[in-house]
């Protein structure tokens, strides 16, 4: 009997020299980029996590140069507001407030566009950034950078912590080199005793401003006054028309009191005498004398154009605004005073705790610790991916 049997034909492999005969380059085969993605799937934790944090690792222990910090300490102080009478005077007489406004104004100006130019200005910012013995990586990338790009790396080189427990501003400086940061740490706590001076100044000037112009503007009504008193004086030709009036009056009282002496002697006179009596003639020319002066004193006193009532009520006029102008004056003069304790009392202060070091050695970078950051953070990235990608695998299943 004979069994007959199915063969299946023999398999070959496509001719993939034949297929690809048109392509210029190399071709990888097709199963190759299907074994790289299981190569790819069974060593993922290997490429995502140990490579980068191998790499790193090389990086920190073999080519970054190492980093030389200073570090300053410093407070920002206020006159304490004096309280009124008693105890509290006699404690807080020399007492510093806490100014934490201030100080973060200050910590805000050691990392802003401002400081960076005026540093800039003063030192060799660039190369202290750029020494030769940096590492390419660490290093100030451009030999001459824009503000902004020089402002973001000095902001990675310089860091300013204000802590509002204790009111103290820590300053930290790293650069290539341990002169360099300390020259760097040294010019800024410059800057923020300049700001400070300047801030104070300003102070000073806005709290005076004011009461010095109400002291110029009494000063200029005074003296207003003083040139139309003078002017007065000389038109008058009189010093104090008060004084003349008083001497006016006294001296229409004398005349009165002759004529009403003199009228009193010629009645006596006429009962006895005659009236061609010399001595009734006399009388008689004495009264009319004493009547014509009395008169014209009378209408030099009394007079509306230029008599001595008009000259006093000019007079008092000016006497009165001459009293206002030095009543102004002095009140302006009084708080010109108190603007000036209250601008001396608005002061602050730049009060140096800690100096700026030299380093003796490197403290940066932190390779161990960098890498160890690294490790974690990619390992904990790792984890979360996987559970999201089982997830989704499980939720399509």
């Amino acid at each position: 009997m004979t069994i007959w049997t199915k063969q299946s034909p023999p398999t070959t492999l496509p001719d993939v020299g034949a297929s690809d005969a048109g392509w210029s380059g190399p071709v990888a085969p097709p199963g190759l980029l299907s074994r790289l993605r299981r190569l790819a799937r069974r060593n993922a934790f290997k490429l995502t996590v140990l490579l980068p944090t191998l790499l790193a690792g090389l990086y920190f222990i073999h080519f970054a140069a190492p980093q030389y910090d200073s570090e300053a300490r410093f407070l920002i102080r206020g006159r304490q507001q004096v309280p009124t009478g008693g105890l509290g005077e006699m404690l807080h007489a020399s007492g510093f407030r806490p100014a934490s406004e201030d100080a973060m104004g200050v910590r805000d100006y050691l990392q802003s566009h401002d400081a960076v130019a005026a540093l800039r200005a003063r030192l060799p910012l660039v190369e202290m950034f750029r020494r030769p013995e940096a590492d390419e990586v660490a290093r100030l990338w451009w030999e001459n950078p824009t503000a902004e790009r020089l402002h973001d790396y000095f902001r990675r080189m310089v860091t300013v912590e204000y802590d509002t427990t204790s009111g103290i501003t820590a300053l930290r400086v790293r650069s290539f080199r341990p002169e360099d940061s300390r020259t760097i740490a040294e010019a800024l706590l410059g800057l923020s005793e300049a700001m400070v001076n300047s801030l104070n100044q300003r102070l000073q000037e806005d709290g005076l401003r004011v009461a010095r112009e109400e002291v110029g503007r009494a000063e200029r009504r005074l003296a207003t006054v003083q040139l139309e008193m003078t002017q007065f004086r000389e038109r008058e030709r009189a010093v104090d028309p008060t004084r003349s009036a008083a001497l006016a009056l006294e001296n229409l009282g004398k005349l009165e009191g002759a004529l009403a002496q003199a009228r009193a002697e010629l009645a006596e006179a006429q009962r006895f005498t005659r009236a061609d009596n010399p001595r009734v003639v006399q009388l008689r020319n004495r009264i009319e004398a004493l009547n014509a002066q009395v008169a014209e004193e009378r209408v030099r006193i009394s007079s509306t154009d230029a008599g001595l009532s008009q000259q006093i009520g000019e007079y008092e006029r000016l006497g009165t605004e001459r009293e206002l102008a030095r009543t102004q004056l002095a009140s302006a003069t009084a708080s010109l005073e108190r603007a000036r304790v209250d601008a001396q009392r608005q002061q602050i202060f730049l009060l140096r705790v800690v100096e700026p070091n030299l380093a003796e050695y490197a403290r940066y970078p932190k390779g161990v610790q960098t890498t160890l950051y690294i490790f974690i953070c990619l390992s904990v990235a790792y984890g979360l991916a996987w559970l999201l990608v089982a997830g989704m695998r499980e939720h399509a299943s």
